[in-house]
């Protein structure tokens, strides 16, 4: 399991990381040819990444990064007499119309192509992720997801192996900081979009943090209501695109598969429509084409008054109590990663706490009606004045 312990010398991208796994798991399922060549259609490389296979100039740039890195393997070894080695995993990569071509180093080519090594990627889990950091953690546990908890390892070492070996400077030269700014956020997303639930063990010396492990449980089954193939392709799609884990399965539930089919369709149509512009929350803009079931055939709507000024205040201060609920059903690692970002960016009297204020809460409130569902469009706010005239007839 040496490949399994790699140290980059440099940090490795989200995308890079996931094109390593994807060609490492092609590998081991497919023969090379004669001059040691793998081939993979593009379009099949972008389904395992969730990449947009249009992009190419982002594709080509991230492969040519990714063959200068190099990597230091069999770093958590213990024995002293062991070989040091280091190597460019993937030395040469080609770009063609519609298929990457790529080898793999002479060096690590007999480590990397062995199922029992790479069978236990799952590509559906890794396409899931947000941050480079969280797959990193995810791919270093799940070598170990038979056994139960993972190798101890010094932090220091286990940073560098996560973020490359320039993480050595600057901030996160102290324990501290590489917890609260990557550790927390990194194992609160493994919990949410992996089939792991992971648990980060310390090891002390005196007051100071020495070493550290993960604890692994393997995560059930997706309950009967949601273990259809169809219904966890769906499930994998939607976490894909932003939504939590635990938001999806209770949503699975809920709803229909051709009603939450419909609203990703919609959702689709939206993000690859160039002349809307950017969609920047997907997840958002999902839940309010599921709620108010835009992909569904609509009765013609009735002209509605012109909003008022304070109809938008109005609308975000109906929704603070779906917000609420919403809160409340989400797993506690999805609810620690909501809070996480929303005390990043307030300010310090409006921060939840353990003993938090209710400022602070109704902050916290206001923030995730807009994180949640995005800023109201002009038909929800029209919709919503006609709500509200329709109550006081």
């Amino acid at each position: 399991m040496q490949i399994v312990h790699s140290k980059p010398k440099q940090p490795l991208s989200l995308l890079q990381r996931k094109l390593g796994n994807a060609w490492a798991k092609h590998a081991i399922e497919h023969n090379p040819d004669e001059q040691g060549w793998w081939t993979l259609r593009i379009r099949d490389l972008a389904e395992d990444v969730g990449f947009d296979s249009n992009n190419r100039q982002y594709l080509k740039e991230s492969a040519e990064a990714l063959m200068r890195i190099v990597f230091e393997w069999d770093v958590i070894a213990t024995s002293p007499k062991r070989p040091w080695k280091a190597s460019v995993m993937f030395p040469e990569v080609e770009i063609h119309a519609d298929v990457i071509r790529y080898q793999i180093s002479s060096q690590l080519r007999q480590l990397i192509v062995k199922p029992e090594i790479y069978a236990l990627i799952d590509m559906n889990v890794v396409r899931r992720f947000r941050r480079a950091s969280s797959l990193a953690i995810w791919e270093f546990c799940v070598r170990f997801e038979k056994i139960g908890h993972t190798a101890e390892v010094r932090w220091e070492e286990f940073r560098d192996m996560i973020l490359g070996e320039t993480a050595e400077a600057k901030t996160y030269q102290e324990y501290k900081y590489f917890k609260a700014k990557v550790l927390k956020p990194a194992i609160a997303e493994v919990n949410a979009a992996s089939n792991l639930r992971i648990e980060l063990v310390e090891a002390k010396l005196g007051k100071r943090v020495a070493a550290l492990r993960f604890q692994l449980e393997k995560k059930a089954e997706a309950q009967a209501a949601v273990d259809d193939s169809k219904v966890l392709e769906m499930i994998g799609e939607l976490v894909n695109l932003g939504l939590p884990q635990s938001e999806v399965r209770r949503l699975a539930k809920d709803h229909g598969l051709e009603e939450l089919r419909a609203a990703l369709e919609y959702t689709r149509r939206r993000m690859t429509d160039s002349r809307a512009g950017k969609l920047e929350k997907p997840a958002a803009y999902f839940r309010h084409a599921l709620q108010h079931r835009y992909a569904m055939p609509v009765a013609e709507a009735r002209p509605a008054p012109a909003p008022k000024v304070d109809l938008r205040e109005a609308y975000l201060e109906s929704q603070l109590g779906e917000a609420e609920r919403y809160f409340k059903e989400l797993d506690a690692e999805d609810q620690a990663a909501l809070i996480e970002r929303y005390n990043a960016q307030a300010i310090a009297p409006l921060r939840l706490k353990k003993r938090t204020t209710k400022a602070a809460e109704a902050g916290f409130r206001r923030w995730l009606v807009q994180d949640t569902w995005g800023e109201p469009s002009s038909e929800e706010l029209l919709d919503f004045a006609q709500r509200m005239l329709a109550a006081k007839s």
